[in-house]
């Protein structure tokens, strides 16, 4: 007995204990689970059922005739013979259904088949858009390795840069302990400021309160001056009047002396002295008083 047909019949054993009929498909399923590979084709798989039935038959005939009567022998070969056209039923009807299945499968495989043709076509297809892209990528290798020089070339500028930013680090560190001393001095500074601005208010005060006493003893001299302008307008203006009562006198004065001069000059024309005096008297302001201003 070979392999296949051993491990065969081994799975009719199996599936006859767990009460299933053996068959094509399920010997096939238990020896792929046991073993793991497809062994033998359908046609030899089937014959190896036809082979586990007819031993079992025999095997239950040769018990049956040798252990029972001769009527219960012919009834027991008549139950498997009955059973066994039953099994050969069962077995045609598989058959018929595995020649179907055939039957679809050889469709299925034109279809595939047909499939194939389309597959080689798009696999030509295939293969020439590979060997444009195949050309392609070597123009884009091309250029990758122009990308990593220019990589090569930014990363090494990437670390010139690193190392000035370093020394810039350097550089601004320095500066920052320079504007924290410079900080230091401009607080110094601000609070010397805030001193003086103190003292200058101080002193501010001090002259705002001096600016108020003399702009008070101003107003005050101010207005005693004005009180005293005041009183000598009007001793000025009773002067005014004064002086023009007298210069009145004065022209009232000088009309008589004019009468008295006609009538002394009609009186005594020759007397010299006498016209003498009136001519000294008739000279421009002669007589009259001087108003100071």
């Amino acid at each position: 007995m070979s392999e296949r047909q051993n491990l065969s019949w081994t799975a009719c054993d199996t599936l006859a204990a767990q009460g299933k009929k053996p068959s094509i498909g399920l010997v096939r399923e238990w020896t792929i689970a046991t073993t793991g590979a497809k062994k033998g084709s359908d046609g030899d798989v089937q014959k190896d059922i036809n082979d586990w039935y007819a031993d079992l038959l025999k095997l239950k005939r040769d018990k049956g005739v040798a252990g029972l009567p001769d009527a219960v022998a012919t009834l027991t070969r008549e139950l498997w013979r009955f059973a066994v056209e039953s099994a050969n039923d069962g077995l045609a009807a598989e058959r018929t259904a595995l020649a179907a299945e055939k039957a679809e499968a050889e469709k299925l495989i034109d279809l595939a088949q047909e499939d194939t043709l389309a597959a080689i076509e798009i696999a030509n297809e295939l293969k020439g858009k590979l060997t444009i892209a195949n050309a392609t990528l070597l123009g884009r290798d091309e250029q990758i390795k122009r990308l990593e020089q220019t990589l090569i070339e930014q990363r090494a500028t990437l670390q010139a840069k690193d190392e000035r930013i370093a020394g810039l680090g350097g550089e601004l560190s320095r500066k920052a302990e320079e504007h924290a001393a410079g900080l230091a001095e401009l607080d110094g500074l601000r609070k010397h400021s805030l001193l003086e601005i103190e003292r200058a208010r101080a002193e501010s005060r001090q002259w705002k309160a001096e600016f108020t006493r003399v702009e008070t003893e101003s107003k005050a001299a101010a207005h005693a001056y004005r009180e005293k302008i005041s009183t000598l307008d009007s001793e000025l203006s009773g002067a005014k009047g004064r002086l023009g009562a007298v210069e009145e006198s004065l022209a009232a004065a000088n009309k008589r002396t004019e009468i008295v001069e006609a009538g002394l000059s009609a009186a005594k024309p020759e007397n010299s002295i006498v016209r003498q005096r009136f001519a000294s008297a008739k000279k421009p302001g002669a007589g009259k008083l001087i108003r100071r201003r």
